[in-house]
Order: structure tokens, then sequence, then C-alpha cells
């Protein structure tokens, strides 16, 4: 092999070992960081969420008294059967 040609290899290998090298580098601690504060559209949109969800919550805790509140009914019936 001519001293052209055998440049010309080492530098395909010195860039493929680098390439290599390169690719297996860990995430620099900027990135690893957490992103950006929230923006006003998604301080927004979890306020809407929260507005629907704050009347679902409270009509769960509404349905738990209504079913205690029915059991209770149900046990004076059964008292008053007897």
């Amino acid at each position: 092999m001519n001293e052209r040609g055998s440049h010309a290899l080492l530098l395909v290998y010195v860039i493929f070992i680098a390439g290599i090298l390169g690719c297996q580098q860990e995430t620099p601690a900027e990135k690893a960081q957490s992103p950006q504060p929230d923006s006003a559209v998604d301080r927004a949109s979890q306020q809407a969420v929260d507005a629907i969800n704050t009347p679902i919550d409270k009509a769960r805790g509404v349905e738990d008294t209504l079913r205690e509140s029915a059991e209770r009914t149900a046990d004076k019936v059964k008292e008053t059967a007897q």
C-alpha cells in the first residue's frame, strides 16, 4: 500500500473511532436539569384541569356520604321489621 493510501485509511479509522466515542458521551449537565419553568399556557391548562377535577372530587365525597346514609336507613328498616 502506498503512503497516501495508508494516510487516508488512518484518517478514516480516526474519524470512525471519534464518532463512536462521541456517541457514548453522557448528556451534559445543562440538558439534564429540569426544563424551564411552566409557561403561562401550562399554568392555564393546569388550572382548567383543576377546575374540572375539583367538583368531581367533591361529588365522590358526597357519593360516599349518601351510600353510608342509605346503609344506615336500611339497617333501621331491618331493625323495625324484626
